[in-house]
């Protein structure tokens, strides 16, 4: 089995290469923790014999009331009495938790096998991994954008993008079905929000915290594709336009009531514990000043949190969840406290109250 230490450090990486603070001149207002969504992942991940921790965090509703949690490096295997990890926990590069209707979490879909898990979505021999961008059903498959990593080295940095792949989902079963490379740079990490609306799917993505916007026909994720420029689309992704800086790899947009917002961690200081929101007036933005949502208390010297997405479906009127990752750049503490490596959920208030000064 592979230790897990490297692995969890290169993706929280992708986010920045410091840790820095994130010159808040007045605090965030008070946000509560979503507190049913928190202890159901605890409860579940404490279980052990499946996920047991995670970061991304996507919610993809099914037709049939079931919701397909996707998450990219994934603990798996046993959770001792005291919450600390067995040292040599196996870990996927990718994996999806099945919700059932009812609420409970259900079985964790993984390649390879229980004794040698492996990651659900991959090309076997290429050395690519996947992480998860987001998805959608379309029509009776569930279609996920993954973004393609290859590693180079030993270190912390030593891995490149290689690409975005598209993966398809029979239902009901979810069983792979199609890996689709999307024609794409690989400097643009396609994918990180799918938006539906006004018969289009649009794709968000990020390049070195700066947004990018594509997009498709309301099912047609396959392509092709038609990019942002700033003043209207273009079949060429080279015309993309850069949209708005220091977001995150990964983030969300969110339609609520005429508005579209943009959730994500500032990255303009490098990881930062702070939750930003941007409001547009369509999904090409412009995009307004920030403002904040949240602060994040488990950041520290050690202690990183990223990847800000929204659940719309999860959330009460008036009010939106929330997740976000924390991760430990010692790996000893992912190791000895379970609890670590695991989504947050927090409900915030919508429209922020408080303008950015940072």
């Amino acid at each position: 089995m592979r230790r897990p230490s490297r692995i969890l450090v290169v993706a929280a990486l992708l986010f920045s290469a410091v840790v820095a603070s994130s010159g808040i001149a007045s605090a965030p207002p008070p946000v509560a923790p979503v507190g049913g969504l928190n202890e159901l992942w605890n409860g579940y991940g404490d279980q052990g014999g499946h996920w047991t921790g995670g970061d991304r965090t996507v919610s993809v509703p099914l037709p049939d009331g079931r919701t397909a949690w996707l998450f990219s490096d994934t603990f798996l295997g046993r959770v001792n009495p005291d919450r600390s990890r067995p040292p040599d926990s196996p870990i996927a590069r990718n994996t999806l938790v099945v919700q059932r209707p009812d609420g409970t979490l259900g079985e964790t879909l993984h390649g390879g096998t229980a004794d040698d898990p492996g990651p659900l979505i991959g090309l076997p021999g290429s050395g690519e991994h996947y992480w998860v961008g987001d998805g959608v059903v379309e029509g009776d498959v569930l279609r996920v954008l993954y973004n393609r990593y290859k590693t180079t080295g030993s270190g912390g940095l030593d891995f490149q993008s290689t690409g975005t792949s598209l993966a398809t989902f029979r239902l009901p079963a979810l069983t792979p079905s199609e890996l689709l490379v999307i024609p794409v740079s690989a400097k643009v990490a396609w994918g990180s929000e799918l938006l539906e609306d006004g018969g289009y799917t649009y794709v968000y993505g990020a390049e070195e915290g700066q947004l990018r916007l594509a997009r498709v026909p309301v099912g047609g994720l396959r392509g092709p594709w038609q990019f942002w420029t700033g003043f209207g689309w273009s079949s060429h992704e080279e015309d993309s336009a850069r949209m708005l800086s220091g977001i995150g790899t990964a983030f969300s947009v969110t339609r609520i009531g005429g508005e579209y917002v943009l959730i994500t961690m500032d990255t303009s200081p490098g990881f930062s514990p702070v939750m930003l929101a941007y409001t547009a007036p369509s999904p090409t933005g412009p995009f307004g000043a920030p403002r904040i949502l949240y602060r994040a208390p488990e950041a520290s010297d050690r202690r990183i949190v990223y990847d800000a997405t929204a659940h719309p479906r999860l959330s009460r009127p008036g009010k939106l969840t929330v997740s976000y990752n924390v991760n430990s750049l010692d790996h000893a503490d992912n190791i000895a406290d379970a609890r670590i490596y695991r989504p947050r959920f927090v409900e915030v208030a919508l429209p922020p109250a408080l303008p950015f000064t940072g």
